[in-house]
């Protein structure tokens, strides 16, 4: 019987020409050297000379053997589990390096395998069939040119350079930050990576967004504000990661599975890594923080109400108004209570659930009554055409793209609601959002085109406007009344140009025609023929061949940022 303990060993030259083996049983199946120890004593170092002197004829002594303190545990396939004791169902593997000076002669073990070939590293993961194989080979080719023991690699070098602490550490939060480093450079590789949420430099388990990025100062305070803060940027990493790992082609959904594992475990020790060391904390507080659009995307020149359009007007245009679905909408006190438990947090920051998320859209969600002169008046869900590599607009089906978001107010943080629609042909956008007072009541709504453009404020009694010489971007076309409970916004939109031309509160159902409220996530990660997935962003947030952009990136007309944590502070008194 075989034993359910094994190595594997990536056998690399200083160039890091990785030797890869086809496999006998499984033509066009390549792997590196692996097998199960023969007795339950034998040594793991001996196992590893053993299978590879068995497996290439190479001898151990001709180059340096290492071993990693990484194990993989995977579930044997079925098939394969009559070599081994009756119940036993997973495998432990242990991982080994052999370094050797250059390409050597390779002598098959032909009812092993029937052929071999050395290839650069990247190139030879992505040829492996299993995901711990893969795994492996990233991880040890990144360790070894982050330490220089490599040539070094264009890919790899504009990757920063890794925080002290994560670079000198003990050897698993070492290994770690290399096998993340490796996995971002084959994400950008691919040309997947999510711009939503920008990497911190030297720290490449985390990620920030502007409002996790004005609470650096309150994180500095006490080590639970700080830990608070720490878990929220690995968090903001790993809804990142499992997007683009879903977006890598050519993997499959155990490869996708095992690598978010891996990415857990090692944002968990390396976060605690970070925590435990002073000028690691330092050091963080000091870089995380995202880089200023504003300079790179020029919003065209344009400001609110104040671009006619070019269009010509459209003799039988009418008018389509457009209800959020019926759903059970929350009472106030709910509400409240829900935006309560933020004070319970050592950041104030509401933590709600994907229910509780979706209850709250459907209960502020507005109603969109837009002017159709054609058919790029009529907003729905993007899909990926089949025939080319660019997104469309399917109209049949009407959706909004929702999200929550967070802004500051002095030392409270208020709950944010976003909805994004999308107009074919070309492809346009209108965002709507609405900032909630504690207790649940709307204090302002505010709008923009993803492009940057026509950012609007539409003010309730409960916020009042501050009067700033020298600032002309608080633009605020009308004022509401208070929302009362039950009331919803009707946001009127002009065709072609899509212009908000009013607002006005109507109550309980307005509309038979109804939209669909879709996560915002899915633009991340849209579904493609053959079951793959692709962004409509590209890596600097745009959809390629527009000036549409994604949350996060949508710097405004007048050089802000429509995600500004203190937007709202800066330009409005609030009662609260």
């Amino acid at each position: 019987m075989k034993l359910p303990v094994s190595v594997l060993v990536v056998v690399h030259t200083a160039e890091l020409e990785v030797l890869l083996l086809e496999r006998a049983a499984r033509p066009g199946f390549w792997q590196s050297v692996t097998g199960s120890l023969d007795l339950p004593d034998e040594p793991l170092a001996a196992a590893a000379a053993r299978e590879l002197r068995e497996e290439t004829g190479i001898d151990a002594a001709r180059g340096r053997l290492s071993r990693w303190k990484v194990a993989y545990t995977f579930e044997i396939f079925a098939q394969w589990r009559h070599r081994f004791a009756p119940g036993v169902t997973h495998n432990t593997e242990h991982l080994f390096s052999l370094e050797l000076a250059r390409p050597v002669p390779v002598a098959l073990a032909p009812r092993e395998h029937t052929a071999f070939q050395w290839l650069p590293w990247r190139e030879a993961a992505r040829q492996c069939f299993s995901w711990s194989n893969r795994d492996a080979i990233l991880m040890v080719g990144a360790a070894l040119l982050a330490a220089g023991c490599a040539t070094q690699d264009a890919k790899l070098a504009t990757q920063p350079k890794l925080a002290t602490h994560l670079e000198s550490g003990p050897i698993e939060v070492r290994e770690c930050a290399h096998w993340v480093q490796a996995l971002d450079a084959e994400i950008d590789r691919a040309g997947v990576p999510d711009a939503q949420y920008a990497r911190v430099p030297g720290f490449p388990h985390l990620r920030v967004d502007r409002f996790h990025a004005s609470l650096r100062a309150r994180a500095a305070q006490n080590p639970s504000a700080l830990r608070a803060l720490v878990d929220r940027l690995g968090d903001l990493d790993l809804e990142a990661r499992r997007l683009e790992v879903q977006n890598l082609v050519a993997l499959s959904s155990e490869a996708r599975a095992q690598l978010l594992r891996r990415a857990r475990d090692c944002s968990r020790l390396m976060r605690d890594a970070d925590l435990a060391t002073p000028g690691a904390r330092e050091t963080l507080l000091g870089v995380a923080r995202v880089p200023d659009d504003a300079s790179t995307a020029r919003p065209w020149e344009k400001k609110a109400g104040l671009v006619a359009s070019s269009d010509p007007p459209e003799a039988a245009a009418r008018r389509v108004r457009y209800a959020p679905p019926a759903g059970l909408e929350p009472p106030r006190g709910v509400v409240a209570g829900l935006l309560e438990r933020a004070t319970f947090d050592p950041l104030g920051h509401p933590a709600l659930s994907g229910r509780e998320l979706d209850r709250l859209a459907v209960a502020y969600a507005p109603s969109f009554e837009v002017e159709i002169g054609g058919d790029r008046d009529r907003f729905g869900r993007m899909r990926w055409r089949r025939a080319a590599g660019a997104p469309e607009v399917d109209a049949a089906e009407p959706a909004v793209y929702v999200q929550a978001a967070y802004t500051r107010y002095r030392e409270r943080v208020l709950l944010q609601i976003v909805y994004t629609i999308w107009f074919d042909g070309p492809i346009d956008g209108v965002v709507w959002r609405v900032t909630l007072a504690p207790d649940g009541e709307p204090l302002v709504y505010d709008s923009i085109h993803p492009c940057g453009s026509f950012h609007v404020f539409f003010p309730t009694p409960r916020a009042r406007l501050r009067r700033s010489p020298g600032e002309d971007w608080a633009v605020v076309p009308q004022s509401l009344p208070r929302v009362g409970e039950g009331e919803r916004p009707v946001v009127t939109l002009a065709s072609g140009t899509h212009h908000l031309e009013g607002v006005r509160l109507v109550r309980g159902a307005d509309s038979l025609v109804r939209y669909d409220l879709r996560s915002y996530d899915e633009l991340r990660s849209l579904a493609r023929a053959g079951g793959q997935h692709a962004g409509i962003f590209n890596r600097e947030g745009l959809i390629p061949g527009t000036t549409m952009r994604q949350w996060g990136k949508q710097a405004t007309a007048s050089g802000r940022h429509f995600d500004d944590a203190d937007l709202l502070e800066r330009r409005f008194e609030l009662d609260l």
